[in-house]
């Protein structure tokens, strides 16, 4: 505690006493070594007290020393070039900061080696210099700069002889199995370190400096509890429980947490209230609203972090990056919607809030099981109705709006003139949610969690470089980055959704895909037939369809692609199909989409070449025959109504080709010029779509090659999107906005499905779910987002993720050569085929 909580005590004080400037000025400072620093702590002193973890505080301190340097170089360029915090104050607590990092290194080892005067001594004299230096900053003496040089430089007194022995001792240098163990906590500190910077700067970028400074003193205030125990006495508590066996939370600590809550509460009603005897203070109602509910916040953070805790000592193998990740993430996430959905005051909640989810996610992880023992969290019908359940929402095109619940545009046109509070969000993004929460097993999710941090990491890397002299373009960065991440986590739902055991498939996301498509397709077909309309309508009677003519309609045959192969060897639900087939023939010509046509085609296509047992190629081929005839005649009688899409405009190939402007026009147009040119003697007649992609093409391209620096770490202006919408391509939109260095790990992980798809073919050949779940997959993520930024969406890019997570964990499955039959599909066709 006198080691860690001395710049938090700082920061009160600060806030307090009316310098509310100075306080936001050490919060930011706080913020970015906590960003870099914790970071990279690697939960060190949990796995210097855990007996059994194989690290020792000699690795540890060899580790960060290593990183020492560059560390806090980042943070001196973090404060200062970014923040524009002042250079004197901010390198003394970037030192402090430093001092406090090695020395949590030293004061572990002595925990772990119970020396009790070591650690009176050590909090006596942190004691005695905090007091000097607050009364010193209160009392507006001179040299405070002096002053607090000394504090800051004070731990070495006590640390630095036993730092300097253990560096030169003859013990065992870093070990593989050392670096291994730290891995998963290094990214699991990292991602909170990062969150806090982010969480933090984001309140500043949108609330301004002197709210941002009554906020973080609240929620210092009302996290001081959970602080310290996260930081101090947790894992003592949990060391003490790992020696005697019994559940341990010390008296005071209870107590504390009692007061903490009951304060909270009377703090926030009065607050509520507008109470004049909170006034004299000098602090607003806003202040003591965040107050209040911050400790009551306090009490559920001590409650998340004792299980997180248990997780770390209790044994070796477990690890918290996967709930670390979906916490701070979704913790920093809920910056902007807060603010923008429902006004300043809401952010009085944000700490009470990360609470929560901390709460939540710790807990689901705790109760994690793995492969065949899930059984034991839910009976047969419950697991299998949830398998059933989280595609079905995943795919059910029901949007809802902040402001006025279901979307119900019926019109064709809507536009959400870019507010939160009317933008169009599906059910999908609680449908993922629920499922991670449900299927809770993380570790086999490690993969997915990785990439999401990496990503995220990297674009925050870049958006901070590219705004650092722009406030407003750096919180319209951050922003776009939420758009961008959220979808993501569908990936570890992917990853988590496939049960290990073949014993426990049951193709359930073929069948939810099936039944709502039967449930959707037909019913949309009939009400645009009904409206006298040729092509599809948004109407779906009870709701409305979001992108009903870009997105879904891919989305939809992909669903039906994936229920055909899985499903056709099942007798059961074969005629199902060939209905489900029929009115996909129909659908897919009146949805105008040219990838979901040639998605359509092509898997039809490989339906019917694909070797299968279940039945001759006879009626494939005729199915085959039956849609192309269904889809080519419904083209016919509708083309006339299309024209709009897919009819053709001549545009000058040459003007497309010249670099475009460096920053967008202020310009309500939405397509390039109708021009006409001559090129080789020859007029170029474009259709309406490709020219109009060609144009957005050539803007983002010509953007983000410019100069090497708007390659690797893209451009600092978000496009107007009245005239340039988006890229139409997720991998440039992506470059140009964050740029080629945080799309590495999308690539990487592309790269590594292919490879793996091509290592496993012979086994791809043995299982139709498989090779048409590949299929897919790469459709999506290659064709659709070559044209799109489908993976941008909340629909079609939480949809893709949850695949790409199915195929991972597949693959996976096969490379490690599970015990059960890869021909498991194979053989599931000759038992239906017997029973049948």
């Amino acid at each position: 505690m006198a080691n860690t909580f001395a710049m938090t005590v700082l920061l009160i004080a600060l806030g307090l006493t009316k310098n509310p400037s100075m306080a936001a000025e050490v919060g930011v400072v706080q913020a970015v070594t906590l960003a870099l620093l914790y970071a990279f702590s690697a939960n060190a002193r949990s796995l210097i007290l855990n007996g059994v973890s194989g690290v020792s505080a000699h690795s540890v301190l060899l580790v960060r020393c290593l990183l020492l340097l560059p560390l806090a170089a980042a943070c001196y360029w973090l404060s200062v070039d970014v923040a524009k915090i002042e250079l004197a104050l901010a390198l003394i607590l970037i030192l402090r900061r430093c001092i406090e990092w090695l020395g949590e290194v030293h004061l572990s080892e002595m925990e772990r080696l119970e020396h009790h005067s070591f650690a009176r001594n050590y909090v006596l004299l942190q004691s005695i210099l905090l007091a000097v230096l607050l009364v010193w900053l209160l009392a507006d003496l001179p040299y405070r700069l002096v002053a607090l040089f000394i504090w800051a430089a004070a731990p070495l007194l006590m640390s630095g002889g036993f730092l300097f022995r253990l560096l030169l001792s003859k013990q065992p240098k870093i070990s593989g199995s050392s670096l291994r163990k730290l891995l998963p906590n290094l990214g699991s500190t990292a991602i909170i370190g990062i969150t806090v910077y982010i969480f933090r700067l984001l309140i500043l970028l949108v609330a301004g400096k002197q709210t941002a400074g009554d906020l973080y003193t609240a929620f210092a205030i009302g996290g001081v509890t959970g602080s310290v125990f996260a930081n101090a006495l947790g894992a003592s508590a949990a060391l003490h429980e790992q020696r005697s066996g019994k559940s341990h939370l010390p008296g005071p600590l209870r107590y504390a947490l009692t007061a903490s809550v009951l304060l909270g509460v009377v703090l926030f009603c009065a607050a509520a209230l507008k109470m004049p005897f909170l006034l004299p203070a000098g602090k607003t109602f806003f202040f003591w609203e965040a107050t209040g509910l911050s400790l009551i916040g306090g009490f559920i953070m001590v409650k998340a972090q004792q299980i997180r805790f248990r997780l770390l000592q209790h044994d070796s193998d477990h690890d918290v990056f996967g709930p670390d990740v979906l916490i701070n993430i979704l913790a920093f996430t809920s910056v902007p919607f807060a603010f923008y959905i429902f006004g300043e005051r809401s952010l009085v909640a944000l700490f009470l809030l990360s609470a929560i989810m901390s709460y939540v996610f710790y807990r689901s992880a705790r109760k994690e099981t793995f492969g065949f023992s899930v059984d034991r969290i839910y009976s047969p019908a419950v697991y299998k109705t949830i398998r059933f359940a989280i595609p079905f929402f995943l795919l059910l095109p029901l949007f809802f709006q902040l402001s006025k619940g279901i979307f119900m545009d019926t019109t064709g046109g809507f536009s959400g003139d870019g507010t939160l509070k009317n933008l169009p969000l599906p059910v999908s993004i609680m449908a993922c949610a629920a499922g991670i929460l449900l299927l809770r097993t993380y570790r086999r999710a490690s993969l997915s969690f990785g990439y999401i941090f990496l990503t995220c990491a990297l674009m925050a890397m870049s958006s901070i470089i590219l705004t650092q002299d722009s406030p407003s373009q750096q919180q319209a960065k951050f922003i776009l980055l939420i758009q961008f991440t959220l979808p993501m986590f569908a990936l570890v739902l992917g990853q988590v959704y496939e049960p290990l055991s073949r014993k426990l498939e049951d193709d359930a996301h073929a069948k939810a895909f099936l039944w709502l498509l039967f449930a959707t397709v037909p019913l949309q077909l009939y009400l645009s037939h009904r409206n006298g309309l040729r092509f599809l309508t948004p109407d779906l009677g009870l709701f409305a369809v979001y992108q009903y003519l870009q997105y879904v309609p891919v989305i939809f045959v992909a669903a039906y692609l994936l229920a055909l192969f899985t499903l056709w060897a099942n007798p059961a639900y074969r005629i199902a199909l060939c209905i489900a087939t029929l009115f996909m023939a129909i659908y897919v010509p009146a949805s105008t989409s040219f990838l979901a046509i040639s998605l359509f085609i092509f898997g039809l296509a490989t339906f019917v070449v694909f070797p299968s047992k279940a039945t001759t190629r006879k009626i494939p081929a005729l199915l085959f025959i039956l849609a192309m005839l269904s889809s080519w005649t419904y083209y016919q009688y509708e083309k006339k109504e299309v024209a709009f899409k897919f009819g053709t405009i001549s545009d000058d190939v040459k003007n497309l080709s010249q670099p475009a402007p460096a920053a967008p026009a202020q310009s309500a147009q939405t397509s390039p010029p109708s021009t006409s040119t001559t090129v080789a003697n020859g007029r170029i007649t474009l259709p309406t779509n490709i020219a109009q992609r060609l144009y957005w093409w050539t803007y983002y391209a010509t953007n983000a090659t410019a100069s090497a620096k708007s390659f690797f770490i893209g451009n600092s202006v978000v496009p107007d999107r009245t005239q340039y919408p988006s890229a139409h391509n997720y991998y440039l939109d992506f470059i140009y906005n964050f740029g080629a260095i945080a799309l590495i790990p999308t690539m990487l992980l592309l790269g590594a499905t292919v490879i793996n798809l091509v290592r496993q073919r012979r086994q791809l050949l043995q299982s139709p779910s498989l090779m048409v779940l590949s299929l897919v997959v790469i459709f999506l993520l290659v064709a659709d987002n070559a044209l799109k930024v489908s993976l941008r969406q909340p629909y079609s890019g939480i949809f893709t993720f949850f695949l790409w997570g199915v195929l991972l964990t597949r693959l996976q499955r096969l490379k490690d050569g599970s015990t059960e039959n890869i021909s498991h599909d194979v053989a599931a066709n000759a038992t239906d085929m017997s029973e049948s």
